[in-house]
């Protein structure tokens, strides 16, 4: 009964290990993605949603999104990916609101002259 135990904490623990990993290359994959892009200054992070638990009475973490910080040319850059996925989605520009999937950012740059905000 005991090596039942043993055994069981031994696979939870490693499938636990398996989804942090996950987690942290699709955030390291991200980093590379943009910064393949032209994207300076690329900060990423997975983000969390914490939703009640009224069964177990107490907050639990669910992995919603990955998010990043860049910079295009002298404009500051929120993108967000969905989990599992490589698309990207640049959600604003310097506190404007635009949605742009996979541009670089010397795309974006341009992109953004036309619309009369300067990078």
């Amino acid at each position: 009964m005991r090596a039942v135990r043993t055994i069981a904490i031994v696979v939870v623990t490693l499938g636990f290990a398996g989804v942090l990993a996950g987690c942290s290359s699709q955030v390291d994959d991200l980093e590379k993605q943009l910064r393949g892009a032209g994207y300076t200054d690329v900060k990423a992070e997975a983000d969390y949603d914490t939703k009640y638990n009224s069964k177990k009475k107490k907050n639990e973490k669910k992995l919603d999104d990955y998010e990043a910080t860049a910079l295009a040319g002298t404009c500051k850059v929120d993108i967000e990916q969905d989990s599992g996925k490589t698309d990207y989605v640049i959600e604003t520009v310097d506190g404007k609101d635009v949605s742009f999937t996979n541009l670089t950012a010397k795309a974006l740059i341009a992109e953004m002259a036309k619309q009369g905000v300067k990078c």
